[in-house]
């Protein structure tokens, strides 16, 4: 008895191997990376804005404390100075107070009337940047 080897035997047709040729992937590359840098750009300028915000928010509420400590109806002058503390070393403060006098008003007294102006300056790289808080006392 003869026994007979039955292999198939698949012709197969050159077909291309699967897979990315180099140029697909070099393209592909190229593109991922000018999308990053675009991304870290925009990321850059979000950090930008975060500091510029974080900064004007306190200089906000250096000035609105400034202002609590001069009272309702302070001296008039001038004055400048700086806060105290490492962190609000770049913050420096003035103050000026006016005073002005309104005409009596059929009869009334006159009115005195201050204006109480504190500015916040602070140096943000090469600018430099302020905030101005404005209240009136009238006696």
């Amino acid at each position: 008895m003869t026994m007979w080897n039955k292999r198939r035997v698949k012709h197969q047709a050159h077909t291309r191997a699967a897979g990315f040729t180099l140029l697909e992937v070099l393209i592909a590359v190229a593109i991922v990376a000018i999308a990053l840098v675009t991304f870290m750009g925009l990321h850059l300028r979000s950090l930008d804005a975060t500091i510029r915000a974080q900064d004007l928010t306190t200089a906000v509420l250096l000035a609105q404390a400034k202002m609590a400590t001069m009272g309702e109806f302070p001296d008039t002058g001038e004055e400048k100075g700086q806060f105290e503390g490492p962190e609000l070393a770049r913050f420096q403060w003035a103050t000026a107070v006016t005073e002005h006098t309104l005409d009596a008003v059929a009869g009334g007294q006159a009115v005195t009337v201050r204006r109480l102006e504190v500015t916040v300056a602070w140096a943000d790289g090469q600018q430099l940047r302020h905030y101005t808080l404005e209240a009136y006392g009238v006696r």
